[in-house]
């Protein structure tokens, strides 16, 4: 059972285009004011990918007109808010909790008209919180069966009815030797989706910002580093850089350190994504990178959209 009521917080979300719905998912209030997060692909219309015209998003017995307030289509991530006075109940997300193996989860779906359950449960975890570079590698795995119907709603602890993530439909692309298994569904971490939400919904960002690099947070050798002599008290190390990028034309190299973004102070993954959203597409920033524990390096650059080749695995 859940932990809390099932359908509480949980809307439907009708997509149209030129007066005919084409695109239907799921969705979850995520403040009282109603905004609402659910998934990119789903607000979209396909082949061409453009952002539908209207949505109407069903809560309960009530219906409501729905306008795009941001999206990120790399981690396939969007936020709606209702067009409405009223305030609502939110979901309580989880974005402090960690995530362990043989947690309960519970997702939902509709059948005959009904919000109802599916149960799982935590099988593996992701191995890195910086989704630039790998983007199954920052989703967590369950054994859990949630149909095409439930895309953009939220899976929750059994325990708690908090939600641990968002449902996007990711599913790795086939690898020679790599056999995936069918019975794991991979899972969006909320805290992830919470890193860059405020930026999202702030900037009312409409594309994927890129920098050319991911990073990951400070390893053991790299902490006795800080404070430096300039009085950065830590920062994220830059962690891959792909070929024909913004940051290898920089002469940013893996094993840097990222110690401030303009004039924020870097001190996590989530300050990272959190300044590379809130300044967002064609803003000017001041890079300031740490090199071998001693060197200063200040680069400028325009940030830029990310490219289709450069969508992360």
């Amino acid at each position: 059972m859940f932990a809390q009521t099932p359908n509480r917080g949980v809307v439907s979300i009708a997509g149209s285009k030129k007066g005919q719905v084409v695109n239907r998912c799921l969705g979850f209030i995520v403040e009282k004011e109603g905004f609402v997060l659910t998934n990119y692909d789903n607000l979209t219309s396909q082949p061409d990918g453009r952002l539908l015209e209207k949505f109407e998003v069903t809560s309960g017995v009530k219906r409501y007109d729905a306008e795009i307030i941001g999206v990120e289509p790399t981690i396939n991530m969007g936020i709606l808010k209702l067009e409405t006075e009223e305030t609502f109940t939110p979901v309580v997300c989880a974005v402090k909790r960690d995530i362990a193996p043989g947690l309960l989860l519970q997702a939902v779906s509709f059948e005959g008209g009904s919000l109802k359950s599916i149960d799982g449960q935590v099988t593996a975890l992701n191995t890195k919180l910086c989704y630039q570079h790998s983007l199954g590698s920052t989703m967590f795995r369950a054994k859990i069966t949630i149909p095409a119907a439930s895309l953009g709603g939220p899976v929750f602890y059994a325990d708690t009815g908090e939600v641990a993530a968002l449902f996007t439909g990711y599913k790795p692309e086939v690898e020679p030797g790599h056999a995936e298994d069918t019975s794991e569904t991979h899972l969006l971490p909320i805290n992830l989706c919470f890193n860059i939400y405020e930026s999202l919904k702030t900037k009312r960002s409409l594309k994927s910002p890129w920098t050319g690099f991911s990073v990951r947070p400070l390893n053991e050798q790299e902490k006795p580093l800080f404070p430096t002599a300039k009085k950065h008290h830590g920062g994220v190390a830059i962690e891959a850089v792909w070929e024909n990028s913004p940051a290898q034309k920089l002469g940013i190299r893996v094993g840097d350190i990222l110690v401030q973004f303009s004039y924020n102070r870097i001190l996590s993954v989530a300050d990272f994504q959190k300044w590379l959203y809130m300044y967002g597409v064609g803003h000017p920033v001041k890079l300031i990178i740490l090199r071998n524990g001693i060197e200063y390096l200040m680069t400028d650059y325009v940030i830029e959209e990310r490219p289709q080749w450069a969508k992360p695995m």
